[in-house]
């Protein structure tokens, strides 16, 4: 959406005061929403990618909002200052390609020979240095799960210290099993984060996804996206993809086919398989820092036995900046995604400001949840709260609100923690049913900023309306959701005009995300996860310096 900077900063003149109409009340209008949307999802902030003029513009705007709700600053003083700060650095390592210095993947053992970049292997910097020479003896660990709540453990018997691991992506799809990893939905213990920081703990020095042949995407070695903060004591130097047809021809004679191996991968009691080969790697990137910011406020709760508890609601603010033009537009305007979250979180911080709670509440605007979560991360992990003192937090990330109003709600994670009996609580008093989750093949729950919450033991939701439009044929939802992923998620094309259809869908979320926030930070007793749930509150607090790995 193009507007010019006069007609920008017109419309932000004039939403502000919209907003801030009949200040004492819980209302949320459609034209506030709507509003900010078109405001923040216009031009003018540049795409809002992290480290550019765009994130200048985009937390000064959220700033100057939540300082004019009256909302306090929440993140910890800067240097050498004692005033709370707005601002939450986090220092981010990119890589950058380094054309000079070819890049060299060499067998040797049993089998060896040389695999090529781009055809056989496809390799990443996952350490801090320019240069990575590193090697080991690979190992098939099958999924690469350690899951003692479902027990199994593809690690059994097999020391991958001083290895390089390869492995499978998800998880073990057990026919007729429906208690191992949540049936439909995936679980934690599928997501690379967690089996890469599971395999670097038990001392490999490299992870390969296995991919199929043909696969692998075009392009030189680049690296990881991670906090500086883990980089001090890390262990695994590199990651990647290996082509099946390569791991097929690496298998020693005494095993069966790949494809007998694979099934074998896929029930209980696998056990890994060394190779009796070697991998030894060669290449270079260029590391730098991005810092970045996550934007951050606070409203006190005003009852003195639980106001030291926090209720965070989070949204990030970052898309895709300014890329490849697509149509003749260069700029990823980041409308539903995650535009409408950080609108809709404007409304409630606004709300709330007015309207304080028994728990106080903490509105935390992240970056770089594009780039793997990494501003949630620094918040769960190096933030102005330890762990122990959020009680929950409530994600917006969704957008199918901007479809308009529905007949149910689907908030994910509701089977986890308690939190499932207060959204049911809620629902049913805003005349909606709740839905399980729509889409659970996307895997939304683990690839949104709720995710580090739950992993640091914090229960945690997905908030989202269901797929039930009213007024709306049977499907219609379904296939607007489909048409959205398919030509407009992380494009040019996610801009207002092609996002929004119904912004009373936008209100109704946000109505609904409001009485959800009362609920928990009005009730005596904090949420808990449930005794068959994955994630667990822990005893040992989340380290700043060792976040995610």
């Amino acid at each position: 959406m193009r507007l010019t900077l006069r007609a920008g900063f017109a419309l932000l003149l004039w939403a502000t005061p919209a907003a801030g109409q009949n200040a004492d009340s819980l209302a949320i209008t459609a034209q506030e929403l709507g509003a900010r949307l078109r405001f923040l999802s216009s031009d003018l902030f540049e795409g809002r990618y992290p480290g550019t003029r765009g994130e200048a513009l985009t937390t000064g705007y959220l700033v100057s909002e939540l300082q004019g709700f009256g909302v306090r600053p929440g993140a910890s003083p800067v240097a050498g200052d004692t005033i709370a700060s707005w601002l939450q650095p986090v220092s981010i390592l990119t890589h950058q390609p380094d054309s000079s210095s070819p890049n060299t993947a060499r067998l040797s053992g049993r089998v060896s020979r040389s695999l090529e970049h781009g055809r056989d292997i496809r390799l990443s910097n996952f350490s801090a240095r320019p240069e990575v020479r590193a090697g080991g003896e690979l190992v098939f660990v099958g999924y690469g799960i350690h899951a003692p709540i479902y027990g199994w453990n593809d690690f059994a018997g097999v020391d991958l210290h001083g290895k390089v691991a390869v492995a499978l992506r998800g998880e073990p799809a057990i026919a007729g099993d429906t208690l191992r990893f949540n049936g439909v939905r995936a679980s934690r213990f599928s997501w690379p984060t967690d089996k890469v920081a599971e395999m670097e703990r038990r001392g490999a020095v490299g992870v390969l996804w296995l991919r199929p042949h043909d696969s692998l995407p075009p392009g030189p070695v680049a690296g990881s996206r991670q906090l500086t903060s883990d980089m001090g004591h890390a262990t695994l130097l590199f990651t990647g993809s290996l082509t099946d047809s390569a791991l097929a021809g690496l298998l020693p004679h005494r095993a069966t086919r790949l494809g007998k191996l694979l099934e074998a991968a896929a029930r209980p009691g696998f056990h890994s398989l060394p190779l009796d080969v070697r991998l030894d790697v060669r290449f270079r990137t260029r590391p730098t820092t991005v810092v970045t910011h996550n934007v951050i406020g606070v409203v006190p709760g005003v009852d003195s036995g639980l106001s030291g508890d926090h209720v965070v609601l989070s949204a990030h603010w970052d898309a895709y900046g300014i890329g490849p033009p697509v149509k003749g537009d260069s700029i990823y305007n980041g409308a539903l995604d995650d535009g409408s979250g950080t609108t809709a979180l404007l409304a409630l911080a606004r709300v709330f400001a007015r309207h304080p709670q028994r728990r106080s509440l903490t509105f935390l605007f992240t970056t770089a949840e594009e780039w793997g979560l990494l501003g949630a991360y620094a918040f769960v992990c190096g933030g102005p709260l330890a762990s122990s003192r959020v009680v929950a937090n409530l994600n917006l990330d969704d957008g199918i609100e901007l479809l308009g109003p529905k007949r149910d709600a689907a908030p994910l994670g509701i089977e986890l923690s308690s939190l499932g009996a207060t959204v049911a609580s809620v629902a049913r008093k805003a005349g909606l049913r709740v839905s399980p989750d729509p889409y659970p093949e996307e895997g939304f729950f683990l690839r949104a900023d709720n995710y580090p919450f739950a992993r640091a033991g914090v229960p945690a939701l997905y908030m989202a309306l269901g797929t039930d439009g009213v007024g709306m044929s049977r499907g219609f939802v379904d296939a607007k959701v489909k048409e959205y992923l398919d030509r407009h998620y992380h494009q040019p094309s996610d801009d207002y005009q092609t996002a929004v259809l119904d912004l009373e869908g936008s209100k109704q979320f946000t109505e609904f995300v409001r009485e959800v926030t009362m609920a928990v930070a009005n009730d005596p007793r904090p949420p808990s996860w449930l005794p068959s749930a994955e994630f667990q509150r822990s005893r040992k607090p989340a380290d700043a310096k060792h976040c995610i790995r």
